[in-house]
C-alpha cells in the first residue's frame, strides 16, 4: 500500500470517527488532522472540501459494511448458519462497525446524505446490503416472502439500534427484538388459509 492510500484512509477513519464519537459538528480540520496524526496541508491536499471528506467517509464505512455483509449473506445462503447463528449475526451487526462510535457514526452519515443528494447512491447501497443479508437469513428460516419482509427488517433493525443509543440500552435489547421479528415470520402459515 502507497503512503498516499495509507495517509487517506486514516484521513477517513478518522472523519468517522469523529462523526460517531461527536457528531458532523465537530468534523474540523484541524481535529481529522491530529486525529488522523497528519499536518492540515496533508488533509488539504487529499481532500479539499468537507463535503468531500464527508462523502469518502461515507463511501469507506459502506465498502467495509457490504464487504462484510455480503461474506455473512454468503454464509447464510451456503446452509452455514443455523438458526441460533442466525441471533449471532444479528449481534454482530449491532456491535461491530470496523469504525468506532457505537453504531452513532451510521445516523450522522445518514443525516449528512439527508442534506447532500450526491451521498443518496452509497446509501441506497447500504440498504441494498443490508436487505441481501436479511433476505438470506430470512430464507434459511423459512420465510416464504422474505424479499418483502427484509426491508421491514431492516427498518426495524436500525429502529431499534437508534432507540437503543437515544435511550443508553443493551445491544441485547436490538437482538431479542429482532428475534420478536423474525419469530413472527417464522410463524406465519405457509400457505394461505
Amino acid at each position: 500500500m502507497s503512503q498516499a492510500e495509507s495517509t487517506r484512509e486514516r484521513i477517513i477513519r478518522a472523519v468517522v470517527q469523529i462523526m460517531g464519537a461527536d457528531g458532523a459538528a465537530a468534523v474540523t480540520n484541524r481535529r481529522i488532522a491530529a486525529e488522523a496524526g497528519i499536518s492540515l496541508g496533508t488533509l488539504t491536499y487529499h481532500f479539499s472540501t468537507q463535503g468531500d471528506l464527508v462523502e469518502a467517509g461515507m463511501a469507506a464505512f459502506v465498502a467495509a459494511e457490504t464487504v462484510k455483509f455480503t461474506q455473512m449473506a454468503d454464509r447464510v445462503a451456503a446452509g452455514e448458519v443455523d438458526l441460533a447463528q442466525a441471533g449471532e449475526i444479528l449481534g454482530a451487526i449491532v456491535t461491530d462497525t470496523g469504525f468506532g462510535g457505537d453504531h452513532i457514526a451510521w445516523f450522522e452519515l445518514f443525516v449528512q446524505a439527508a442534506r447532500n443528494p450526491s451521498l443518496h447512491a452509497a446509501t441506497t447501497e447500504f440498504f441494498d446490503t443490508y436487505d441481501r443479508l436479511a433476505v438470506s437469513i430470512l430464507r434459511a428460516l423459512g420465510v416464504v416472502d422474505a424479499e418483502s419482509a427484509a426491508p421491514l427488517a431492516v427498518a426495524t433493525l436500525v429502529g431499534l439500534q437508534l432507540r437503543r443509543l437515544a435511550q443508553g440500552g443493551s445491544p441485547d435489547q436490538v437482538v431479542e427484538g429482532m428475534s420478536g421479528l423474525i419469530g413472527a415470520f417464522t410463524a406465519r402459515p405457509n400457505s394461505p388459509a
